[in-house]
């Protein structure tokens, strides 16, 4: 399985579409500084312009790149006619699959990290009086767990999608308009349960509404998520034979 990991990692080198999500995610963090700054009469702080960032991500574009990158890295084994040769060795289409996910994540935690990055130097170039430790801390905490939550929400929408050649991209329209109903479901006690929208409860984004943020239920809907994402990985991947 290392090995196979190790492999998808090199993959990613000829992968042309990882630029597209280095754009998308550059773009959301410009989005939410123009944002702040385009606001009258507001003073420009570090913690705002993290937050802002944090809800570009988790509304507009996180879903639809990442079900865009990995769906992508899945579809190519179809488009390149590798897919049956692999199969031939003894590796499960299961385990092969499921490497290019835990690859993925790995890009999150990248993503997460340049995000940080970025959002950082955006706030010294503004000279925001708030860039400290502690708000460090919080915005390169809340960009992680929104990653993570936004990924695993979107995982069972990229195992459905990837299931045949050409597919993934019906996923990342369905993923940019699930991550877009995040915006209206965020303003009420839903935001506990939809799965978008569960990063906010668990890194106890700043909310500007009354809303009680439930953890429990949050971190519940999240587990079933990631189950129902395996046990789908798991059926389709039996189907094989149907599929290649």
């Amino acid at each position: 399985m290392v090995r196979l990991i190790k492999t998808e990692f090199l993959k990613y080198k000829r992968y042309n579409i990882l630029w597209f999500g280095v754009v998308s995610i550059f773009f959301s963090i410009i989005l939410a500084t123009f944002q702040l700054t385009g606001t009258n009469n507001s003073i420009v702080t570090y913690i705002g312009l993290s937050e802002g960032v944090v809800w570009n991500h988790f509304s507009l574009f996180l879903p639809f790149t990442f079900t865009l990158v990995v769906g992508y890295s899945i579809n190519r084994e179809y488009t390149d006619f590798t897919l049956k040769n692999i199969l031939v060795v003894p590796i499960s289409k299961f385990r092969l699959i499921l490497s290019k996910i835990i690859v993925g994540y790995g890009l999150v935690i990248i993503e997460s990290i340049f995000s940080f990055i970025v959002t950082l130097l955006i706030a010294l170039i503004l000279h925001c009086p708030d860039v400290d430790l502690s708000s460090c801390t919080m915005s390169i905490k809340q960009l992680f767990i929104i990653s993570t939550c936004c990924y695993v929400a979107v995982l069972p929408v990229i195992i459905i999608t990837t299931k045949k050649q050409d597919k993934f991209l019906s996923g990342v329209i369905f993923s940019f308009f699930y991550g877009f109903c995040g915006i209206f479901l965020a303003n009420g006690n839903l935001i506990n349960l939809y799965p978008i929208t569960i990063g906010l409860v668990l890194s106890n984004y700043h909310h500007e509404k009354d809303i009680t943020y439930s953890f429990e239920y949050s971190i519940i809907i999240l587990i079933l998520v990631f189950i129902s994402a395996l046990f789908l990985l798991k059926v389709t991947s039996l189907k094989r034979n149907n599929d290649i």
